[in-house]
């Protein structure tokens, strides 16, 4: 079990690979990542395969991300979005803002 998320210039778009949980204790760090994914202007991927648990922090940060991405013209996109995550998009009622 891996505490670190980790993103990948893949040259065409910017891939994060989230962890198993995004969850307060982990949102600082992940939120580091999103801010430098960001200053790559390149389309970003936020790879979900292992994600079994997202908190409201969690939740939260990755909201404001697209949005602030949208905004801006950024493309952002999930793969491989796990049923623990569209399950608390839904149940928050952030799936679409969150395009899940």
């Amino acid at each position: 079990m891996s505490s670190e998320n980790e993103a990948v210039d893949s040259g065409m778009e910017v891939v994060i690979e989230c962890n198993e949980a995004l969850d307060v204790s982990l949102v600082s760090d992940f939120k580091v990542l999103l801010q430098q994914a960001s200053g790559q202007n390149s389309p970003i991927v936020l790879d979900a395969s292992l994600l079994e648990r997202i908190d409201g922090a969690g939740l939260q940060l990755v909201t404001a991300f697209f949005q602030e991405a949208t905004e801006s013209g950024l493309g952002v996109s999930w793969r491989n979005p796990t049923e623990a995550l569209i399950y608390a998009a839904d149940l928050t009622g952030l799936k679409d803002v969150l395009q899940l």
